[in-house]
């Protein structure tokens, strides 16, 4: 089995790769761990659940098609890889506090959660500390 630093390292990049793709990627797919176990390793290494992280990450690459297009929100919600507008509304005002429409007419900046990174610190002969 590998480290643990190293499949979540592989894991991180996986997800910056396909966060503007859609819901149903395999994350642990080619990562010699179960989906289950991959969870809990996320979960401890970083105090968020991978689905939270996934979803966040998602919202936040899609802030950017909302404020600096004139897409509809619709076909925003569908880049983003939710089937449904009111979803990816729901979704939004539970992350931000505010509505896809009601953050393009505010143009006020909003947090969004960054990437996470491993590092080298971290990794003490290739587990996570």
């Amino acid at each position: 089995m590998e480290p643990p630093y190293k499949l979540l390292t592989e894991l991180l990049s996986k997800i910056e790769e396909n966060v503007s793709g859609t819901k149903g990627t395999d994350y642990a797919a080619n990562l010699p761990i179960s989906m289950v176990h991959l969870r809990r390793l996320f979960r401890f290494a970083f105090g968020v659940p991978l689905q939270s992280y996934i979803r966040s990450r998602m919202l936040a690459r899609s802030m950017e098609n909302l404020i600096c297009t004139q897409k509809r929100v619709l076909d925003i919600a569908i880049e983003c890889g939710d089937e449904h507008e009111q979803t990816y509304i729901r979704a939004f005002k539970r992350e931000f506090g505010m509505t896809p429409g009601e953050c393009r007419q505010s143009g006020r900046f909003i947090q969004v959660t960054p990437p996470l990174h491993l590092f080298q610190k971290n990794n003490l002969c290739g587990n996570v500390v």
